[in-house]
Order: C-alpha cells, then structure tokens, then sequence
C-alpha cells in the first residue's frame, strides 16, 4: 500500500518533483554566495553561478517540459529514480574526493559538493527521459503492431460474413421469394395468398437488411490509408442503374465531368440508399429526384432532392438514428458511413413539396473541374 501511495505520488508530481528540485539547488547557490559573499572573489562567484545556477535552472525548465511531453505519467518515476540516483551516485563519489584531498577552504568544498550534486541530477534527468521515452516508443510501437493484426483479423472476419451474406443467406431468401410467386401465379385461395404474401413481404424484408449490413461491411474495407474514388463516374453508373429500375422516376444528375473524393465502393451503397428512400417514400404521381454535386476547394457536397411528401417535424432529429421510424437501418447506416469517410449527413430541407438531403465529403488534393460542369450531365441522361 505504502509503495503505491509512492508511485501514485511520483506520477502526479513527478515533473513539478524535477523543478522543484532545480529550485532548491538555486536555493542552494544563493545561500552559499551570501554566506561566503566576503571571501568568495567574483570570479570563483561567477564560476559558481555557471556550473551550478545553470544547470539547476536547466532542471527547472527540463521538469516544465516533462509535464508538457507526451510522455506517460506513469513514467515519471523512472525518470525521478535516474535524477535522485545520479544526483547522490555522483556526490558520493565526490565527497570521498573532497575528503581525500580537500579544498583549503570550507566555501570551496561547499560549492564542489553542490557541483556534483547538480551535474549528477541533470545527467541523471537526462538519461532517465531518454530511456523512458525509448520506452514510450517501444510500447506504442507494439501496440500499433498487435492493433494491426487485430484489425487485419477483423477485416478477414468481415470478408468472410460479406461473402456468407451474399452467397448463402441473400441467395435463400431470393429462392424463398422466387417460390412464393411461383406458388402466388397459381392462383391460390385467399388464405394461402395472404400468407404467401406475409412470405414475400418477409423475404424482402430481409433482402434490405442483407444489403444493409453488407453496405457497413463494406466500408471497412478500406486501407489504413484514406482511399480516393471518382465521385462522377460512381454517381453516373449508379443512376443509370436506378434509371433501369426504375423507368416511372425521373433521375436528374448534374455532375463536374471528374472529382474526386475519400472513400471507396461503400459510397454507391451509401448513395443507392438515399435515391431508394428517395422514389419508395414518394406518392407523387411522378416520382423527381435531383442528385447535384457541388465541388468546393476542400470539399464535394451531393445533395439528393426529392418532391416526396417530406419528414415530419417529430422525426427529423431523429432522422439518422439507429431507431429511426419507417427508415430501418439505412440512413443511419448512411450517417456511419459518412462518417467513416471523413464527411457528414444532414437534412438540408423537408416540407410538402420534397426534401433534401445533403452528404459532404472530404476531396482529394490534385484533381481539377474545370471542364463543363453540364457535360457530364447531358451524358448521363442518354
């Protein structure tokens, strides 16, 4: 208990214990130069204030500096051990000298003593903050070392769920709906219709969840490093892709010709989950979606406008919570994954007439717009 209180003490002053000792040693040196201000010539005085007051001021300053480092406080007592051995390591050593063959008077033997016992300190210091800051880096290096195979674990875990999801639970629940509407184009009676359709409806449900996680999954994985991907090739392709699928809709897309943007594949899904929203929530006759990108110097802002019926006021706060109404899991997929390139989601606008959503992102340095910003416009509407 004892040796704990210790080091509890040693690690919350540690760096004040550093400087203060330098404070002392100065202490030290002003009471000698008083006391012996009479028989003390100015040059031993100078002296004396050279090789004592300034490496004592040096350990004010290094015990100042230990605080500010990024060194652990849980450190500190190696370098306090160094300081306080060193210090009497070296007087000792001293003291037999100045036994042995003393000065011829008492203010020289004074000041020799102090001598050793600041030089020793500050070797002492010195050697202290160098081995616990080799230390430091030790640790943090395999620390940074065991982290990266955790992570690259983790990343071959969720390679592996990615694939399990797409194989084998997705392809079940698609022949599951393929067979009830075999079963559904036989014209069956009410009863077995209505479950039937409880099936297909469940089975779907089931598909979004599927593509749900394996959007997540698919952020993670990106490299340590950020990734860069084309935002306009990507948002081109997957509007063709929506347009397809959707004939009744009208998709518009007004792009610069190239930008690029941090993150990776997962942004399709990220944007494949707002256009979603965006048609199956909407009860106009004629469901409208703007997607407009807007470069900036640091950043690219995608805004996905739609003439839907708008979010009520109750649940916009709550617009990309985990717990969101009649959204599941996507938009707050849509928010993690945005966060997770470095960007970020919000709801711009909503009310009877559509609402906007809008995804900023973080661009990549060294890619120039400057062509027309319509050219990748009229070519993705063909």
């Amino acid at each position: 208990m004892r040796d704990d209180s210790i080091d509890t003490l040693v690690r919350d002053y540690g760096a004040t214990a550093s400087s203060g000792f330098g404070l002392a040693l100065l202490g030290l040196l002003c009471s000698w130069l008083v006391a012996f201000r009479a028989t003390v010539e100015m040059v031993g005085a100078l002296l004396a204030i050279v090789t004592v007051g300034v490496p004592a001021l040096g350990l004010v300053w290094a015990g100042f500096r230990l605080g500010q480092s990024n060194i652990e406080p849980t450190r500190y007592g190696r370098i306090v051990r160094w300081t306080v051995g060193c210090s009497l390591g070296f007087f000792l050593v001293n003291a037999v000298i100045i036994v042995t063959y003393p000065w011829y008077d008492q203010s020289g033997n004074l000041i020799w003593g102090l001598w050793s016992i600041t030089t020793g300190g500050v070797g002492g210091f010195v050697i202290g903050f160098v081995e616990a800051r080799a230390i430091q880096r030790e640790v943090e290096a395999t620390a940074a070392s065991v982290r990266a195979e955790q992570l690259a674990g983790e990343r071959e875990v969720l390679e592996y769920l990615n694939d399990l999801l797409r194989h084998e639970v997705l392809n079940s629940a698609q022949i599951i709906d393929g067979h009830a509407s075999l079963v559904l184009a036989d014209d069956p009676d009410d009863r077995t219709r209505e479950r039937l359709e409880t099936i297909r409806h469940e089975s779907d449900a089931l598909t979004d969840v599927i593509d749900d996680v394996r959007g997540m999954l698919e952020a993670t994985r990106q490299s340590d490093e950020a990734p860069a991907i084309d935002l306009s090739v990507l948002l081109t392709d997957l509007v063709d892709g929506f347009r397809v699928r959707h004939p009744d809709a009208d998709i518009d897309l007004s792009t610069p010709p190239s930008v690029m943007v941090v993150g990776n594949d997962g942004l399709a899904w990220l944007f494949g989950n707002l256009l979603e929203n965006a048609i199956e929530h909407n009860d106009s006759e004629t469901a409208r979606v703007a997607v407009t990108v807007e470069p900036t110097e640091e950043t690219v802002v995608v805004s996905v406008t739609d003439n839907g019926p708008g979010i009520d006021a109750e649940s916009r706060d709550r617009l990309f919570e985990r717990k969101s109404r009649n959204h599941g899991l996507g938009l707050y997929l849509v928010r993690v994954l945005a966060d997770r390139y470095e960007g970020s989601v919000d709801l711009t606008a909503s009310g009877t007439d559509g609402t906007t959503i809008a995804v900023t992102l973080r661009r990549v340095d060294g890619v120039e717009t400057d062509k027309d910003p319509t050219e990748r416009t009229h070519r993705s509407a063909i």
